[in-house]
């Protein structure tokens, strides 16, 4: 299974963290496992070439861990940007998580500010 557990401060996102193997079908042809990469692979994209931002990235792929964290941004169109990247990215998985409940979970953790 593919947990991906998405980090918000108050009101905006401010990463996320993924891991696991979806166990759909084998490497090369598990659909679930694409479309998860394919959200995640395009927000990065997202936040570094439309917004910007240079996010602090940690993945490890054997064991299919893919952790992403905005840093902490002053400009407030930049940080509105970033978040509605990271939203769009949280409203595809969660429908994909819909759909393949046995191999996808998508989870919020809230955090207070003054723990960033």
């Amino acid at each position: 299974m593919t947990s991906v557990r998405f980090i918000r401060a108050g009101e905006r996102f401010i990463g996320f963290e993924a891991k696991g193997h979806t166990g759909y079908a084998p490497a090369g042809q598990d659909i679930v496992c694409a479309g998860v990469s394919t959200l995640v692979q395009t927000a990065v994209l997202g936040l570094q070439e439309l917004v910007g931002l240079e996010p602090e990235i940690e993945q490890q792929q054997k064991q299919g861990l893919f952790k992403c964290r905005i840093p902490n941004i002053v400009d407030e169109r930049k940080r509105e940007q970033a978040d509605l990247i990271l939203n769009m990215m949280y409203l595809g998985l969660q429908q994909i998580a819909q759909e393949y409940r046995k191999y996808v979970q998508v989870s919020l953790k809230e955090v207070q500010k003054d723990e960033l």
